[in-house]
């Protein structure tokens, strides 16, 4: 005897799954950074700031050349 109603259920694939996931989760995060009062454009630009003086920081390195 088979049962005719799991014959017709779509199971969806895994990465499908997963993809659904991470976008549910990235509109939560958009959601809650959008209502958090964070001067935004502040924040980016202190942190391009230190990351400019990091990279300034750094002894030059000549380019690697690749050996073939």
């Amino acid at each position: 005897m088979s049962d005719d109603r799991f014959d017709s259920v779509q199971i969806p694939h895994p990465l499908a799954v997963l993809e659904q996931i991470e976008q549910d989760h990235d509109a939560e995060q958009e959601a809650e950074l959008r209502a958090d009062d964070a001067p935004w454009g502040e924040v980016l630009a202190r942190y391009i700031d230190v990351l400019t003086e990091l990279i300034a920081s750094q002894p030059a390195q000549p380019p690697e050349v690749e050996e073939e």
